[in-house]
């Protein structure tokens, strides 16, 4: 790999012996993205663990009629284990990703991976722990999706974006809102017209205002 500093920032990097780095630094990729484009498989049947160096990646399924179901985000730093969904025979969920933002990750290879959890339980441990969390985050997705009301799950989102940015002004299509919701434009369209007509935010063109912060947080008590 042209750039080894990158590769130092594997979360299990320091577990490895010196043959074992040899080979993440001969079989690690870096990859970069631009905003939208989809993330695929390199060398093996599918893509291996990935870490992402710089950006963000959406993690989602399809439904077979097309719509998109959100998982989960994979921010910087942080790795994916359902992109290794072929060396980890448990993992049965076929995910697609992409890139949220220009993205950059760090991918190592289906193969060498396997061949890392096989011989060192470190790495084993560390791919064990980090699909358990995913699976947690899946889990709670869909006990959203079952049981929570719309106004609900869209007042979190919005609330989320404020905590992060810590900007009331949310720059944000309805579209996107509706993938992270995993509902239709329409749907999020009405909810936020309701929100409107009730004060606790105001519509603008590509952006939505928060009004009224302590209401949002009251609907989800």
């Amino acid at each position: 790999m042209e750039n080894e500093s990158l590769i130092k920032k594997l979360p299990y990097w320091d577990a490895l012996s010196e043959k074992e780095k040899d080979l993440v630094a001969g079989r690690a990729v870096k990859v970069e993205y631009e905003k939208d484009e989809f993330i695929d498989g390199f060398n093996d049947a599918c893509l291996g663990m990935i870490y992402v160096v710089k950006g963000s990646v959406r993690v989602y399924i399809t439904s077979k009629e097309g719509r998109e179901v959100t998982l989960f985000h994979i921010s910087e730093n942080d790795s994916c284990i359902l992109s290794a969904s072929c060396v980890i025979g448990e993992i049965s969920l076929d995910v697609q990703l992409v890139a949220e933002d220009d993205t950059e990750i760090v991918a190592v290879p289906s193969g060498t991976f396997l061949s890392l959890m096989n011989d060192n339980v470190n790495v084993k441990c560390f791919a064990y722990e980090l699909s358990t969390r995913r699976f947690s985050t899946v889990v709670w997705v869909m006990q959203q999706i079952l049981f929570d009301r719309f106004d609900e799950r869209l007042a979190r989102l919005l609330l989320s974006i404020y905590e992060k940015t810590g900007d009331k002004t949310i720059k944000m299509t309805q579209e996107d809102m509706a993938r992270e919701v995993n509902s239709a434009r329409e749907v999020v369209a009405r909810m936020l017209r309701q929100f409107a007509d009730d004060g606790l935010v105001e519509i603008n063109r590509g952006q939505i205002t928060l009004t009224d912060i302590s209401a949002l947080e009251g609907l989800l008590d």
